[in-house]
């Protein structure tokens, strides 16, 4: 699959299916490839799905500068110029909700319907996780020789879905943390997004996203407590909001067949 130039910088990207346009963001430090085949499958039977690494990760340009939400929505509406997209429906997940947000609120020409997952307004109206899981996060960035490669991959998982999902899924997991990954995320981008995330915030901005919007998220989301699910979806002018049983942070593989459905139903509400 091709990259593209994008103002200064290279954007790898990839398109999968046929149908009308759908966009998807990865969060925090993540790549493309994090989606999965599966996932992408089940939706690019229905659109034609277009992901793509974000600055700093897989095969994207990573350059070593101050990163914005604003510069990274940027990128995407400058990658749907250059791929020839005038618009599509948006789905961001985490951190790409952020990016999505701004995306729909500096580019909204470009944004047919927004999917907003696991995320947040960011800034002081955000609902906070637990200053313990804070704590626990930074020591997972950096940890202790003492601890142990398996350990600290279960405290991970742990972070981002139920611990039931990943007791029943430790082995298909340790799988594919046993495979190196090929184009890793250097340390400085981890802290350079991570930086670009505390600065956002569009709590005040809310009403003036005008798309059609679906806010999705798991009642069990430590990383991303479900509150702000609700409140962006307060917020948003008439957008709609599901909350999933059973699933966290991850709810997208958790549940997918669940999450894909209710994708697909909004989305063929707004096509």
């Amino acid at each position: 699959m091709p990259k593209v130039k994008v103002e200064n910088i290279e954007l790898y990207y990839e398109l999968h299916g046929e149908g009308p346009p759908l966009i998807m963001i990865m969060g925090w430090g993540r790549s493309s490839g994090s989606w999965g085949s599966k996932l992408i499958g089940k939706l690019s039977k229905f659109h034609q799905v277009i992901i793509y690494d974000n600055r700093g990760t897989g095969r994207s340009d990573k350059p070593d500068l101050e990163y914005s939400i604003w510069m990274l929505a940027d990128d995407v509406a400058g990658l749907m110029d250059i791929i020839n997209v005038p618009k599509a429906h948006v789905l961001g997940i985490s951190m790409g909700g952020f990016i999505a947000q701004e995306l729909a609120l500096n580019h909204p020409e470009k944004v047919l319907s927004l999917i907003l997952c696991s995320t947040s307004c960011g800034g002081p109206d955000r609902a906070q996780k637990r200053a313990a899981l804070s704590a626990q996060n930074r020591t997972l960035m950096n940890p202790p020789p003492d601890l142990s490669r398996e350990e600290v991959l279960k405290r991970q998982w742990g972070m981002i879905y139920t611990q039931r999902y990943v007791q029943e899924n430790m082995e298909e997991l340790m799988k594919s943390a046993a495979k190196p990954s090929k184009y890793p995320t250097p340390p400085f981008v981890w802290r350079r997004q991570a930086q670009a995330g505390l600065n956002f915030y569009t709590y005040d901005r809310l009403p003036n996203i005008r798309v059609p919007t679906m806010v999705l998220g798991g009642e069990e989301d430590i990383m991303t407590p479900p509150e702000n699910s609700r409140i962006l979806a307060d917020n948003i002018p008439g957008a709609q909001l599901r909350l999933f049983k059973d699933a966290a942070h991850g709810f997208l593989w958790e549940v997918m067949d669940q999450a894909v459905c209710a994708i697909l139903d909004f989305l063929a509400g707004v096509s």
